[in-house]
């Protein structure tokens, strides 16, 4: 009976919570606590019927929606090379079958590919939005579910929202270049587009622990790389206001009840981290807190 029962569940997902939020920060592989907590949002049923991902977050996202525990830990802890600032990609690339090479470095190694359940994916009834932003307009691009009909076409999508600039060639999606969509509106946490469709109430996943903003650094390189391109120019130098300015707003929201952050507050790891002992010890600890933290979500789920 219990296996028929997941059968079923498999065949025909149902979403159990409505009108709230699912928003995934970027943040490459301290995007590995955060899969902690996707493990145990999957574990408790706790289906979100909107669900937004970004950059690294775009990993969590179809992780999460394809509903896959086994995946959403893996996808941050295991199949780890030399490639510094793509690790976390490479299982992306490989599993959709692309097979592309990555700026010129090797390809995926093949006993890491992880499969995908576009199967389960496809069939969940789940809204997703996906961002990346177009390197020569400067204007945030989206992807929806009319966009990625196909498990190739979803994982191209997830590979232009997590196109870091110079460290990766932009992602060409119908003869744009799209770059990381950490870069465009939110600065790197999707609440503009979650309110644009409607929503009031926000689940935050951020990789940052609760009180960090970033410092303002010098972009020349970013400057004279893109020298041709003034509106991508423009948006990495206000990236770091404008994503201060989005946790302040955040924070704002939670004043009003209308939001929970998850914050990263035992953070281990930076974004380029390629240790696997390391990786799978921040899962844990995104596990350990997220599991400390479920009856808040629910208390805030079922308001």
């Amino acid at each position: 009976m219990a296996s028929d029962e997941a059968c079923e569940e498999r065949e025909k997902p149902v979403s159990t919570v409505h009108g709230v939020a699912l928003v995934f920060e970027g943040g490459g592989m301290r995007n590995s606590y955060s899969a902690g907590a996707v493990s145990v949002l999957l574990e408790n049923k706790l289906y979100f019927d909107d669900v937004y991902g970004l950059s690294a977050g775009a990993t969590n996202a179809i992780d999460y929606v394809s509903r896959d525990v086994r995946r959403a830990e893996a996808s941050f802890t295991r199949c780890l090379d030399d490639l510094a600032f793509r690790r976390w990609l490479e299982p992306l690339v490989h599993a959709d079958g692309l097979d592309a090479e990555l700026h010129g470095h090797r390809r995926a190694r093949a006993a890491c590919s992880l499969p995908f359940d576009f199967a389960t994916f496809s069939a969940n009834p789940a809204h997703l939005t996906l961002q990346s932003i177009d390197r020569d307009s400067g204007a945030t691009t989206y992807f929806t579910r009319r966009d990625f009909p196909t498990e190739r076409m979803l994982m191209e999508r997830v590979r232009a929202s997590a196109s870091y600039p110079i460290i990766m060639s932009p992602t060409v999606i119908d003869g744009r270049a799209q770059y990381d969509g950490g870069i465009g509106a939110g600065g790197g946490i999707m609440l503009p587009r979650a309110m644009d469709d409607g929503l009031r109430r926000f689940f935050v996943v951020c990789t940052r622990p609760r009180g960090f903003r970033k410092k303002e650094r010098p972009r020349r390189l970013y400057d004279a790389f893109f020298w041709r391109r003034p509106r991508m120019r423009a948006a990495l130098d206000s990236w770091s206001q404008r994503y201060n300015a989005e946790l302040d707003y955040l924070a704002k929201l939670e004043a009003e009840g209308r939001a929970y952050a998850f914050y990263a507050n035992e953070q281990g790891v930076a974004n380029t981290e390629r240790d696997e002992a390391k990786l799978a010890a921040n899962y844990e600890r995104g596990r350990r807190q997220a599991q400390a933290e479920l009856g808040a979500w629910m208390s805030f789920l079922n308001r």
